[in-house]
């Protein structure tokens, strides 16, 4: 069983063990640094700086998230920054758009998808981990720091004043709902970092994957999180994330295959599926 660091009593001890967790996202990897354009402050409005306020504060340091998502590109996918050709790239949940700020800014055509944030318990309201895919019997009226869902004149989600500062093109859509508002094969690469877990609970994860598969021309990648003790706790839970995780090692259909698995968090918790 995997340890939880808020299990540790003795606070040094826990910052010692997060420290490590955290190797591979704080580490200069190759000595190179990130491209010094993207290192500079939001541009943020007024708006945007109190709506910020609101979002968990180590996702709002544009340059801590610029150098996180630096490393893990260089993880896994550093193809992305040496290939002279372009990539259509689209990020499900890209939340702050780091990852994609850094590969626009290697030449690669980029789009961000997001929706409202329901992974907590606003006033009674269900979590959407827990809701089957494409449940229509699942509802909220706000989201997670009070955005209101149903009946909002305009779409609106966490992120956006984030993401609308630095120019990123997005598409919101549910991705607890499929197929997703592409055409077959619309992108190269389709990445989900730590992000499938808000979407439905993990028994339907896999035909998400499919789903990503068919957008995808050439890769996949997934990365989730590590389980927290609540959801650890619940059988049937705990049991198809482990199931989730056997099936993306032995993912082989739709034209694509497992072609690496990466540990994150000391757990195996990354997948990259790529095109036979």
């Amino acid at each position: 069983m995997m340890m939880d660091v808020r299990d540790i009593k003795d606070p040094e001890i826990r910052k010692l063990v997060r420290q490590e967790r955290n190797k591979a996202d704080n580490l200069d990897l190759f000595g190179e640094k990130p491209p010094a354009a993207l290192m500079t402050p939001y541009p943020l409005s007024p708006e945007g700086k109190e709506r910020s306020a609101k979002l968990q504060q180590k996702y709002v340091d544009r340059a801590r998230n610029i150098e996180r998502c630096w490393n893990r590109i260089q993880l896994y996918l550093p193809e992305l920054l040496i290939t002279k050709d372009p990539h259509r790239v689209l990020e499900m949940s890209t939340a702050h758009g780091a990852m994609l700020e850094i590969l626009r800014h290697y030449g690669h055509d980029v789009v961000g998808n997001d929706f409202a944030n329901m992974v907590s318990r606003r006033a009674g309201q269900e979590m959407s981990q827990f809701r089957a895919l494409n449940d229509e019997t699942f509802t909220r009226t706000e989201d997670d720091i009070g955005l209101p869902i149903e009946g909002a004149t305009e779409i609106d989600w966490p992120y956006r004043l984030i993401v609308e500062s630095i120019a990123l093109p997005m598409k919101i859509f549910d991705a607890g709902h499929v197929p997703y508002p592409f055409e077959d094969k619309q992108f190269d690469v389709i990445i989900c970092s730590q992000a499938i877990e808000h979407y439905c609970h993990p028994t339907d994860w896999l035909p998400i994957v499919d789903e990503f598969c068919r957008l995808s021309r050439k890769t996949v990648f997934v990365l989730l999180n590590r389980l927290i003790p609540e959801f650890r706790a619940k059988e049937d839970y705990n049991a198809a994330f482990t199931a989730f995780r056997h099936g993306m090692r032995a993912y082989d259909r739709n034209g694509f295959h497992c072609v690496a698995s990466f540990v994150h968090w000391d757990q195996a918790l990354g997948f990259k599926l790529m095109a036979k």
